[in-house]
């Protein structure tokens, strides 16, 4: 089974996870489990199941929910909720399944503080990291307060990494530093982009939302 997993927490608006999985179930032909850890159960489409987080953190951390042994059995998909599907990406899924490594994930875009794990987009077995959980839960106060935010901290914790774009290296890309053309802290958006990309990142701003008349955001990302 493979479970797909995001987070919304907090005030995060509940319209960008249900734009998610409502384009990965319009595009995939994968039988997979939609869930969501949310406070706001209430707020979920139907066809997505919500769990409420094991353990209330702050912004971000609640991603560390993902690694609780009160997890979904089978394969965790997760997904940032700021991330737009533009094609259909089940043959990548698909060859993650019974991997070696502890975990697959992709690339940081900038390397942050020196890291590659990026942890907007991660698969493994569920069950398998129930120390992440438990290190966290028993350190919150002083890991939440280190530099470089979850997946810095995420990364510290992993013995073993496959890295989804070293073999598909179209899956994922970075909408601010990978696609749009930057000048200092302006950059230049742009209205076409490879017709191979499978998934964009949104991470930090502009947001979707606010790029509503890009054709490829307007196409895959206004459905709901």
């Amino acid at each position: 089974m493979i479970n797909l997993v995001t987070v919304c927490t907090d005030s995060y608006p509940m319209i960008y996870a249900e734009k998610l999985h409502k384009q990965f179930r319009r595009l995939s032909n994968l039988k997979v489990e939609h869930h969501c850890i949310t406070d706001r159960p209430d707020e979920l489409p139907k066809f997505v199941k919500p769990i409420y987080p094991f353990k209330k953190s702050m912004g971000w951390w609640n991603k560390l929910n993902l690694f609780s042994p009160e997890m979904p059995s089978g394969n965790i998909l997760y997904m940032d909720i700021d991330i737009v599907i533009l094609n259909n990406f089940d043959d990548e899924i698909s060859s993650l399944l019974g991997r070696e490594e502890s975990i697959c994930c992709v690339s940081d875009s900038v390397n942050w503080m020196g890291v590659k794990f990026s942890s907007s987009l991660m698969f493994f077995k569920s069950g398998m990291h129930t120390k992440i959980f438990d290190n966290f839960t028993k350190n919150e106060k002083n890991i939440i307060n280190n530099k470089g935010g979850d997946q810095v901290w995420i990364s510290t914790q992993l013995k073993t990494i496959f890295y989804i774009d070293d073999l598909f290296p179209n899956l994922k890309k970075n909408f601010k530093f990978q696609l749009a053309k930057r000048d200092g802290k302006k950059f230049t958006v742009p209205m076409n982009i490879d017709e191979n990309i499978k998934l964009i990142d949104f991470t930090g701003r502009p947001k979707p939302h606010q790029l509503e008349k890009l054709p490829y955001v307007k196409k895959n990302w206004h459905l709901v």
